[in-house]
């Protein structure tokens, strides 16, 4: 009986991975958020999920991929696999490329460009890999057409990544083109800004589901208020793009995108509970704004120009995030005051809230007095910083120690 119920499985197991119009992808993230992108696929019909280093692969259809540029909040790109091979010097990279049909994937009236990382011994040097993959494609394009396709490095229609490692090579098409924390709502460019998908996976690892109110209390430019909203009316991060690279692949399909995008318009709901963002400088406060009127969530986001320390917040239950300084321009007693004084504020005012800071300073951490229950490691603008989270009670005062803090 076991046997027979393995043998269901495994058969299932493999009509499934071979079901036709399915293919391979991969979805890249930031570090720490892999499982959470790994969720958020399993959740829009992703087949095969297994979780990578900065990366999710899974498989696959052209309604998928669709979906996955439109609703996906910590996934980067999204990325069609072309070919796998082995190259051992340039030639070999060239003929490899070549051997991908090139002019069955896009148009010669689109331009493109060649994105390329390498490491190892055998290929040094990546801009001239991507000459070479570059090379290789017109030169195709030249054989079957007569004519080749032009080069936009700024721009381009179509984005090929090339990844090499020692003598593998990983050649794949970019369904995204521009990176997906890329929404569209950012009013100008922020000093540090906050990665909009590190914000959105913040908010999803502290199981932020617009349940609650949620209050934002050093907000800088508003993205975590942004995202917040965003998660708790259901609102797809992709709304507001108007272009993706998969609309200038030849087998795009233009009428089961729009069922999808509107599938995700009629999936947006009203928030229930507050959401507000506040920051003492005036600067970031309007900034914030800014941002958030170009989201068109004026009437749903509260920003104010204000001190979190003499901040009142909406009756518990709560989610508050906190993105305080780590140190890079205040000197360490002033930082570790600063961070007591937080501690302090959590204790006296938000009773019933589950709090969650980020941080890139460990000892300054060590000053809330608070004791987290959770830490996750993530890395904002390549400062590794923890991500923790503190379960407030009425009456609770729990004085950290190094060792106390659960960490995974």
């Amino acid at each position: 009986m076991k046997q027979r119920r393995q043998e269901a499985k495994d058969k299932h197991r493999h009509s499934k991975k071979a079901r036709p119009g399915r293919f391979a992808m991969v979805a890249t993230t930031l570090q720490g958020l892999e499982e959470v992108l790994a969720r958020e696929l399993s959740s829009i019909g992703a087949n095969d999920v297994k979780p990578a280093r900065r990366a999710v692969h899974f498989t696959a259809d052209k309604d998928l991929i669709y979906k996955s540029n439109l609703r996906l909040r910590t996934a980067l790109r999204v990325l069609k696999p072309l070919r796998h091979f082995k190259a051992a010097d340039e030639d070999a990279l060239y003929t490899g490329a070549k051997a991908i049909a090139w002019t069955e994937l896009f148009s010669v009236e689109k331009t493109f460009a060649v994105k390329s990382t390498v490491s190892g011994e055998l290929h040094r040097h990546s801009h001239y890999a991507a000459l070479k993959v570059k090379d290789a494609i017109v030169d195709q394009f030249r054989d079957v057409q007569g004519s080749r396709p032009n080069v936009d490095i700024k721009q381009p229609d179509v984005v090929v990544h090339v990844k090499i490692h020692r003598s593998d090579v990983w050649i794949s098409l970019d369904s995204s083109g521009r990176t997906l924390n890329m929404r569209g709502y950012r009013a100008r460019e922020a000093k540090a800004p906050l990665n909009e998908c590190l914000a959105a996976g913040m908010l999803m690892l502290g199981g932020y589901e617009g349940k609650t109110a949620f209050v934002d209390g050093m907000c800088g430019s508003g993205t975590l208020a942004i995202e917040a909203a965003m998660i708790a009316m259901k609102i797809a991060p992709g709304l507001m793009r108007k272009d993706f690279a998969f609309m200038h692949w030849k087998d795009f399909d233009a009428e089961l995108f729009d069922i999808i995008r509107e599938a995700s318009v009629q999936r947006i709901t009203e928030p229930a509970h507050p959401i507000v963002a506040l920051d003492i400088d005036i600067h970031a406060a309007r900034m914030a704004k800014e941002s958030v009127e170009r989201a068109q969530l004026s009437d749903v986001i509260t920003v104010s120009h204000g001190d979190f320390f003499g901040y009142s917040p909406p009756p518990a239950p709560g989610f508050l995030v906190l993105n305080p300084p780590y140190g890079e321009r205040l000197h360490d007693r002033d930082l570790e005051g600063l961070y007591k004084r937080i501690g302090d504020k959590l204790k006296a005012d938000f009773t019933g809230y589950r709090a969650w800071i980020l941080s890139g300073n460990r000892e300054a951490m060590f000053a809330l007095s608070l004791r987290s229950f959770i830490s996750h490691h993530l890395l904002n603008g390549g400062i590794e910083c923890r991500y923790s989270g503190f379960q407030l009670y009425k009456g609770s005062r729990e004085p950290n120690t190094r060792n106390e803090e659960k960490r995974v």
